[in-house]
């Protein structure tokens, strides 16, 4: 054991002692079952291994013996060792609709996991995929995450990297996602995996852009975490860009984090996006992969196994150095002793460096400052009221969610997810449909105009070219769509009628081109509306001979009320989105004006610091009692008819 690790062992416990008594507990009856994959692996016995899964139940030999037992069950039955051979093809789908990455490592050498629901689509995930492939992408990530990412940051850094940093943008999320019963399903058993299976994996959570739609989310998962998870999180909200940017770039270095968080970093040097798509971190460096090929995970997961490739490195330097001639030393003369004196002095002796005299708290404040603080307050207040009236619309769901739940029946409910996610789907399909036709419509009639225009040009510079005009010059320029300079051509209409016409030309064949493009697209929309319309009426069809008690029409009056809340609830969101950009705009005044007075600050300025994860719990919003067994499990269907 090494490192922070010791300092988890409780008092008056001999930490090595039940270290040694957990590794003989697995090296027999209770460890992997033998010839397994886990029994050949060497890791799954490995001291840190288990001094993570010791630290889990605070050192608790018994319980931790316990633990041990259901991961290596649970990697048997989930055939991991299967999973990472797998290619999953349908990572494209699940990437897309629920974007999560790994990209780069922070300052302590720990890798970067980036993960945005509020962009989850999961009816459309859904359809591209099932349930259990989603889990088993996430199970699979996960194993990688400790057999390649981890010992990869470790080599690179020269020390055990065995935590990651995780941050959560929830930009977008809307109520339709947090209420969505697979999505929590999917969401809770993900969580579970990361309690149950790999912990002390988690380093620090950033979780930022959080609506207040979040306490829903947030009420139903921290049931699920530890008190050290809990307290390994920081939250900021939509309007604390500046703050968690800090935040961020505290832990991370620029060109590590994506542009969109705050960073330098866009892989493809086009679409700042392109960050959740690439492959960036030691475990894409071929060096290191070797490394990983050629060296046990158990021996590189140690506080000298970590040194081996910087050990390596050292020894290719030195070597290069004593080639290479010696740099002469740079000597420091009495001025920059000075220097330094000057900037010790800078503050009175025995005062913070914070201080400030009597003079400078007594300037009056400008009357411009004042005003721009007083209408700075008031768009705030505007906006607590507006965001307590929303609070307490997600909180009357909350109630008439778990109402609707025990009325109706959880089995019955998420049985019918699948055909108004369908049913859903069909109808924006249609909206996108009609939509993108009536944008070819657009193009299609602005072309025609120009298509009349080119041949009346046409056949005026014909008529032209044959000694007759049938246009004026005011004609000519009304017709040509492009700018052209009518005094450079005065020597030369036939030239200026010439080049009219050319302009008139790349008009029609721009507007062919974007018409091509709209059809194209409308053809895309096309198909995608009809397979909305042919997987709603499959979900429609298995519905269709049922009885009043068909799990659709017991579940409609969730679903309709479902239905009015989100509306209600992005209407309100909307406002205080408003309100927001109001907010933002007043709050950069007043900082204007603050650089600009003669107190350089003022002491009524609204620090944005990171918001309490108590401000975002939402009293019965925790998972009930039908809400803890996995989406995997069969379900019984007897109550469909």
């Amino acid at each position: 054991m090494w490192g922070n690790n010791l300092k988890t062992i409780p008092p008056g416990v001999d930490g090595h002692a039940r270290l040694e008594a957990l590794r003989k507990r697995v090296q027999g009856a209770e460890g992997p079952k033998p010839g397994s994959e886990e029994d050949r692996h060497p890791y799954s016995r490995s001291d840190h291994m288990l001094v993570r899964f010791l630290i889990a139940r605070q050192w608790d030999v018994e319980r931790a013996v316990a633990m041990l037992e259901s991961h290596y069950r649970w990697l048997a039955e989930t055939k991991m060792s299967k999973l990472l051979l797998d290619p999953f093809p349908e990572e494209m789908h699940i990437k897309r609709f629920y974007p999560q990455a790994y990209h780069g490592t922070d300052k302590l050498g720990r890798p970067l996991y980036i993960e945005r629901p509020g962009q989850i689509d999961m009816p459309r995930l859904l359809q591209a995929t099932t349930c259990e492939r989603i889990l088993q992408y996430f199970y699979a990530q996960t194993e990688l995450q400790i057999r390649r990412r981890l010992p990869a940051c470790s080599l690179v850094r020269g020390e055990v990297v065995d935590k990651s940093l995780n941050i959560m943008d929830l930009d977008g999320l809307s109520f339709r996602i947090v209420t969505h019963t697979t999505a929590r399903r999917v969401v809770k058993d993900v969580v579970s995996m990361l309690q149950n299976h790999y912990p002390e994996c988690s380093g620090r959570m950033v979780i930022i852009n959080a609506p207040k739609v979040f306490g829903i989310a947030w009420s139903f998962i921290k049931p699920m975490l530890d008190e050290k998870t809990v307290a390994k999180i920081s939250i900021f909200g939509s309007d604390q860009r500046q703050a968690y940017v800090k935040c961020l770039l505290d832990l991370v270095d620029a060109e590590q984090l994506p542009a969109f968080l705050g960073g330098k970093c866009i892989c493809d040097k086009h679409d700042p996006l392109s960050c959740m798509r690439a492959v960036k971190g030691p475990w894409a460096d071929p060096e290191v992969l070797k490394y990983l090929e050629t060296h046990p995970l158990d021996q590189i997961l140690t506080p000298e196994g970590a040194k081996i490739l910087v050990k390596d490195k050292e020894k290719q330097q030195v070597e290069e150095a004593q080639e290479a001639p010696e740099p002469e030393k740079e000597e420091h003369g009495a001025e920059d002793a000075e220097e330094e004196g000057e900037a010790r002095d800078a503050v009175p002796p025995g005062l913070p460096s914070t201080f400030r005299s009597r003079a400078e708290d007594v300037v009056k404040l400008p009357p411009k400052l004042v005003e721009a603080e007083r209408s700075a307050a008031s768009i705030e207040e505007e906006y607590q009221r507006m965001d307590e009236v929303h609070m307490k619309t997600l909180t009357d769901w909350v109630a008439e969610f778990n109402a609707l739940m025990q009325e109706i029946g959880r089995s019955v409910i998420e049985r019918a997810q699948g055909y108004y996610d369908s049913r859903a789907l069909w109808q924006q399909a249609v909206q996108d449909f009609a939509h993108q036709q009536g944008q070819l419509d657009d193009v299609n009639a602005t072309l025609s105009v120009a298509v009349k225009k080119l041949a009346t040009a046409e056949a005026a510079f014909e008529s032209y070219l044959q000694g007759k005009d049938p246009l004026n010059e005011e004609q000519w320029r009304a017709l040509s769509a492009a700018k052209v300079d009518d005094e450079a051509f005065d020597g030369d209409p036939k030239l200026l009628r010439m080049i009219r016409v050319s302009c008139l030309a790349d008009s029609v064949a721009t507007l062919q081109r974007q018409r091509d493009v709209a059809n194209s697209e409308l053809v895309a929309k096309r198909e995608e509306l009809d397979d909305a319309r042919r997987r709603f009426e499959f979900e429609d069809a298995q519905h269709s001979g049922c009885t009043w008690n068909c799990s659709v029409k017991r579940a409609a009056p969730f679903y309709e009320k479902r239905r009015l809340h989100e509306s209600k609830v992005d209407q309100q969101l909307q406002q205080l989105q408003l309100v927001e950009q109001r907010l933002h705009v007043a709050r950069q005044k007043v900082a204007q004006l603050q650089a600009e007075s003669p107190s350089g600050r003022s002491r009524r300025s609204r620090q944005l610091d990171e918001l309490s994860l108590q401000s975002f719990e939402i009293a019965g919003g925790e998972p009930a009692l039908d809400e803890w067994h996995s989406c995997n499990e069969d379900e019984d269907s007897a109550d469909e008819r």
